[in-house]
């Protein structure tokens, strides 16, 4: 058997393929160097994405709301609308008390508004009133309008200091106890007026205010039923009260009758700087301990619905009061515009103001 032989090629061949090699590798070079750069087989090159410094070249693209919105509109997805929250409904007050108790003094007792109206007159109380025709529309008359029909126990007495405090509260709690069952009572506290004015007996040491009150309150807490609800009131503001007294001719020249002498010293009537001194510091003193009792019961039974109560210096200190606002009698206690005034802001204290 013979076999083939293979030949190298001549160079005649090798000249003939040489050209056609050349250029079949330059076209492989060209189309190489083309997809290193990018560049499309027929157009210009196309731009590679470029990052910010601070994007990684691996983040996704940042996309904004616009673009968002825009983008589903052109595309027909339907864009999500956001939910607008319902209004909050006000909240409800809680029902109308079935008794409605008064702890307190004079002030409370409606005592001489008027020289036509001397000593205690409670038909034009701030609190438990009736009178139709005084222009005082008390906390009675109040609930009376909105469709309640409570109880009245009037335990205020005129005259009467903190050490009072105990035997009034006894004659709400004894009244409460004959409620029938969810039944709740209101009581309002408003002492210490003859406490700070006890011309001319001492001002009540503030250690012995604070233990009366406190027997008192807790009277309040142990016997008065579930849900009720207690008005503090603080002592009258008579820093304002002996400002505007000495500022009307009328008032002055009352106040310095010799009778007048201890009308409410060293408020009104004869008075000094060290009086001044201690007084106010009594002053603050009992309004310290008779926010801190209504605190109290804040703190350790609002939350369980328990008791509450309400303390509002700003509003209940009859800062508000003008010359008008205080009878003509003594220049101490409330006229019937004073009467209709501790009302008003008593009223607007409680919850039961936007019913």
């Amino acid at each position: 058997m013979r076999r083939s032989r293979i030949r190298p090629l001549s160079s005649a061949t090798r000249g003939r393929r040489g050209p056609a090699v050349v250029v079949t590798l330059l076209v492989v070079i060209l189309l190489a160097a083309l997809a290193v750069v990018g560049a499309g087989p027929f157009g210009a090159a196309e731009p590679s994405p470029t990052f910010s410094s601070a994007q990684p070249a691996d983040a996704s693209p940042t996309i904004s709301t616009d673009a968002t919105k825009s983008g589903a509109a052109a595309s027909g997805s339907p864009v999500t609308p956001v939910p607008t929250p319902s209004p909050t409904a006000a909240p409800t007050a809680p029902a109308l008390p079935s008794l409605l108790g008064a702890i307190g003094d004079s002030y409370s007792q409606a005592w001489s508004v008027s020289p036509d109206y001397l000593f205690d007159h409670p038909q034009f109380s701030w609190v438990v009133g009736t009178d139709k025709s005084d222009g005082v529309t008390s906390l009675l008359e109040r609930f009376r309008a909105l469709g309640g029909s409570p109880a009245v126990v009037d335990a205020a007495t005129s005259g009467k200091k903190i050490n009072d405090a105990l035997r009034q509260a006894n004659l709400v709690v004894a009244a409460a106890k004959k409620l029938a069952a969810g039944q709740t009572a209101y009581v309002t506290f408003e002492l210490g007026t003859n406490d700070i004015c006890a011309s001319p007996d001492f001002m009540t040491d503030p250690a012995a205010f604070a233990a009366q009150l406190q027997s008192a309150v807790g009277a309040l807490r142990a016997g008065l039923p579930a849900g009720s609800r207690i008005l503090i009131l603080p002592v009258p503001d008579f820093p304002h009260f002996r400002e505007i007294t000495l500022a009307d001719d009328a008032a002055r020249q009352l106040l310095a009758l010799p009778a007048n002498l201890n009308r409410c010293a060293p408020y009104l009537g004869t008075s000094s700087a060290s009086a001044l001194i201690k007084a106010n510091d009594y002053l603050s003193q009992y309004d310290a301990d008779l926010k801190a009792a209504c605190d109290d019961i804040d703190a350790n039974e609002a939350a369980t619905g328990r008791l509450y109560c309400t303390y509002n210096a700003a509003l209940l200190a009859d800062s508000d009061f003008t010359i008008d606002d205080l009878s003509t009698v003594d220049y101490f206690h409330p006229s019937l515009s004073g009467q209709a005034k501790m009302a008003e802001d008593a009223w607007r204290a409680g919850v039961w103001r936007s019913a």
